[in-house]
């Protein structure tokens, strides 16, 4: 005869293991991990009003899949396409922020930001002296 404790006990037990068992992927099955951004990096991280920085997006996937950026920003302008692109500044200074999503043709993404700020020129006083 068997306790009403081991009976619980075995209850958890069986539970515990139908559990487990259902999060494990079956042997041969192909998971495709989310897409990895390694790297997003800035020329400059601080320019002048109407300056430049070329902006470098490093991805990689575990199956080698082919990746497609969307790049964005808060202001200023984007040109190009890719992995590299070039922000230049608007006339305002701040920050801004350049954000980029990384999909790949299984449905991993990734995203990233960078903030470049935009700075005010040294004064260099009148009249060239």
């Amino acid at each position: 005869m068997i306790s009403r404790i081991s009976k619980v006990g075995l209850v958890i037990v069986v539970a515990f293991a139908v559990l487990y068992g259902a999060c494990l992927v079956a042997p041969g099955t192909e998971v495709n991990e989310p897409q990895l951004i390694s790297s997003l990096e800035a020329q400059y991280m601080n320019v002048y009003p109407r300056g430049a920085s070329e902006i470098k997006c490093v991805t990689s996937t575990p199956q080698g899949d082919a990746v497609q950026l969307r790049w964005s920003s808060t202001g200023g302008t984007l040109k190009g396409e890719g992995a590299t692109v070039t922000w230049q500044a608007p006339n305002d200074y701040g920050d801004y922020h350049i954000m980029v999503v990384a999909e790949d043709s299984n449905g991993g993404s990734g995203e990233a930001v960078i903030t470049i700020s935009v700075i005010p020129r040294p004064y260099r006083g009148c009249c060239g002296r």
